[in-house]
């Protein structure tokens, strides 16, 4: 049976500032693979789709990321296009890049941060299967402290307000599944009322668009500062075996 094509749009743009080293986050080695290899490799090598990637990133980490695909024969890239200010500006260009390679409106486009590179197979499989009843799907965990809602009084004092019922909030993670006809929509919103969103389904619910939610894992972590690096290294020995 043909596997079904699927566009990811790799954010992979960002400096990485948090890890306060010079080498940019998605360099940076995990268990001896660079952050970005590992992220790439996992939708190169999956079985659960045909994964035709677009990696959005600057001119300065390009070459670098361009010879990583080469040494790790990543076969499933199908083009580069120019990083942005923020992560909005930076999907936005994975977008037109898909619109100028002619992907079709019904096509399924799945968004994945580019540190976050330990998505497995059963998180993409079930974020494929999802985009079969919804347009628009994003990966989740359950929280597993209590939160609260904050607010500042009279005082200038930070205090809490209320505290939500935990079982109704889940923690996203990406890939966050659109289809490409729903995406354009929301990035077209994003640019006509100057909208910067971290979360791309963000906008889908500021357009009253259903949001399937599906199972993420608690080692998706996202690779955002030098502690993480040890934790991801721990989930790849326990994968392993």
């Amino acid at each position: 049976m043909e596997k079904k094509t699927i566009y990811v749009i790799i954010p992979a743009a960002g400096k990485g500032l948090r890890m306060g080293g010079p080498v940019p986050k998605l360099l940076l080695e995990v268990a001896g693979v660079p952050v970005i290899a590992r992220t790439l490799m996992a939708f190169d090598r999956s079985e659960t789709a045909d994964y035709k990637m677009v990696i959005v990133t600057s001119s300065e980490l390009r070459p670098t990321i361009k010879d990583l695909v080469e040494k790790y024969s990543i076969s499933s890239v199908i083009g580069y296009a120019e990083g942005g200010a923020t992560r909005t500006d930076s999907v936005s260009s994975g977008v037109r890049f898909l619109e100028e390679k002619g992907v079709s409106g019904d096509d399924t486009v799945f968004v994945h941060d580019g540190a976050r590179c330990l998505v497995d197979e059963d998180i993409l499989g079930a974020s494929a299967k999802s985009m079969s009843s919804y347009d628009v799907s994003v990966a989740s965990i359950p929280v597993k402290n209590t939160l609260k809602i904050t607010e500042v009084n009279s005082k200038g004092d930070l205090v809490v307000k209320s505290t939500p019922d935990r079982d109704t909030i889940r923690e996203v993670q990406t890939p966050q599944c659109f289809k490409f006809e729903v995406l354009r929509k929301c990035y077209g919103y994003a640019a006509e009322k100057g909208i910067f969103a971290t979360d791309d389904t963000a906008l889908a619910e500021m357009l009253g668009i259903p949001v399937c939610i599906t199972e993420g894992s608690y080692s998706n972590i996202k690779i955002t500062t030098a502690e993480d690096i040890p934790v991801a290294e721990e989930f790849i020995r326990r994968r392993e075996g």
